[in-house]
């Protein structure tokens, strides 16, 4: 179930302040009204969610160059520094 943002209609609430977030089925109407205080409310811009694009395949060479220790399975499955 995706959780949405809703803001008050008019000046912050002292019990839900700017707004809240609720988590409810895609097909469901808007909330119109507050669970908590029963204000008015709107639902806010979603925002988007950030994640980190990689730029360039990671390598064995550049996990050293920053610091990481390469392991390398052995045959009798135990691991040995590379």
């Amino acid at each position: 179930m995706p959780l949405y943002a809703y803001a008050p209609l008019t000046a912050p609430c002292r019990l839900c302040g700017t707004g809240f977030e609720h988590r409810q089925v895609a097909d469901a109407p808007d909330l119109s009204a507050c669970p908590t205080c029963g204000q008015p409310v709107r639902r806010a811009a979603v925002h988007p969610v950030n994640s980190p694009q990689l730029s360039a395949p990671l390598s064995v060479s550049r996990a050293k160059q920053a610091g990481f220790t390469i392991l390398q399975r052995t045959a009798g499955g135990e691991f040995e520094k590379k």
